[in-house]
């Protein structure tokens, strides 16, 4: 062997990646990344953070509702929680090719819950086929890899935050300012341009490296919250819905436009309570909570949906990989972590995306159902006594496109949907 390395340096052998990809395939070999941040927090740097986030707060003259924090976090919108979720072969679990299609939400939250700004949601196409990006019930924008860039978040800084914060300090008679808290990545943070706003009144204070995975408010159990609420109201659609069809064709029937819905609704469910508890670990002094005694009903009813997913699918789901699922922790094929949400674009690539704006935009094959955008129901109704699911859901659907104009009374129909579908879920669980 030790002959062979040395006939290769001889005659100059440089490895491709395909060579080394084939190889490591050969021999089981795998580049392991570690994942975890817990392993790495700075303890002292955290406690040191918790004086200075709170000297501040007292600097700013500061109630809980103006002080807000804000993190992005990858949603594969349409994986499911098999076990070729996390393994190189994708083939294993049913034969199936899971579908990796990953973009970023962002939500953002005061530590009372009082107000709660629109999720931001960036996708990869600037203008989705068959979807008026002005009647969704997030803020929508995009990027080349749907990923936060700093010119992305300085937009919504100063185009959604602040405007937010004025209107709510206006409606409660407060004065207008506001600390947002947040991480130094690289889209959020720059060492040449501090963030605030215009009169310096709505303020930036960044965590110090190695803390967040200890007390961003939005990682204690906000953002996984969303994903596991969202995640139910999926696996809901695929079992109950359009079961005329083979698991595969349910699967495909879903669109963006329906992910999107139910990921605003999800944020939507979280509750003060919720998002208050997150912040403990920062803010001392925040007023207990009763725990929540249904937890374990929850739970037990999340694992009977997967369960029944795995029926549908042909596949077999570990309570360890429905909690890898529900945190989006996906790897690629070398086992690296799959879930990047962030990344500063260089002068070139900004250049490139201006100069070529003219070239048709990016698009997914699943963004809608049909050709014209429609629902996968047909409208009619043949019913002749009291309404089942199918005619109820029918409804529904009718009424989302009469009023697709109108975006709070859309949120609110696709509200009623999801609940329709979780009681027609309770009635069969009985």
């Amino acid at each position: 062997m030790f002959q062979d390395r040395g006939l290769y340096a001889v005659h100059g052998f440089s490895a491709s990646d395909g060579w080394m990809h084939r190889f490591k395939q050969r021999f089981g070999l795998r580049v392991k990344a570690v994942t975890g941040e817990k392993a790495s927090v700075n303890v002292e740097a955290y406690l040191n953070f918790k004086k200075v986030l709170q000297k501040k707060i007292q600097e700013m003259q500061l109630s809980l509702s103006q002080v807000f924090n804000a993190d992005e976090s990858a949603l594969f919108i349409k994986l499911l929680a098999t076990r070729s979720v996390v393994t190189c072969d994708e083939t294993v679990a049913s034969g199936r090719k899971q579908n990796k299609t990953r973009y970023t939400f962002m939500p953002c939250s005061n530590i009372d819950g009082s107000l709660k700004l629109p999720l931001y949601f960036i996708c990869t196409a600037a203008k989705p086929r068959g979807i008026n990006i002005e009647e969704l019930p997030v803020s929508y924008n995009h990027s080349k890899k749907a990923w936060m860039t700093r010119l992305l978040f300085r937009q919504w800084f100063h185009e959604e935050f602040v405007p937010a914060v004025r209107k709510f300090s206006a409606e409660r008679g407060l004065e207008p300012k506001a600390l947002l808290v947040l991480d130094n990545c690289t889209s959020h943070y720059d060492v040449d341009e501090s963030l605030q706003s215009d009169d310096g009144l709505i303020q930036v204070i960044y965590f110090p490296p190695n803390v967040t995975a200890e007390c961003q408010p939005m990682d204690q159990a906000v953002i996984n919250a969303i994903k596991r609420k969202y995640k139910r109201k999926l696996m809901l659609a695929l079992i109950l819905e359009n079961e005329h069809l083979s698991f595969e064709e349910r699967l495909k029937k879903i669109n963006l436009q329906q992910c999107i819905s139910w990921l605003a609704t999800s944020w939507e469910e979280i509750s003060d309570k919720t998002i208050r508890n997150s912040w403990k670990k920062l803010i001392d002094g925040l007023p207990e909570d009763a725990v929540n005694v249904d937890s374990k009903a929850a739970d037990d009813d999340f694992k009977a949906l997967v369960s029944r997913i795995d029926s549908l699918a042909g596949t077999k789901t570990s309570e360890q990989d429905i909690d890898l699922w529900i945190k989006d922790q996906v790897y690629d094929g070398d086992h690296n972590p799959d879930w990047v949400t962030s990344e500063v674009f260089s002068d070139d690539e900004i250049l490139s995306s201006v100069l070529k704006k003219d070239q048709p935009e990016m698009q997914e094959e699943w963004l809608v159902d049909t050709e014209d955008g429609s629902n996968s129901f047909d409208t009619s109704i043949t019913s002749t006594g009291d309404p089942d699911f199918g005619d109820a859901i029918k409804s529904i659907d009718c009424l989302v496109r009469y009023m697709k104009h109108d975006v709070a009374e859309v949120c609110r129909l696709n509200a009623l949907r999801s609940k329709i579908t979780e009681v027609e879920w309770l009635k069969r669980a009985c």
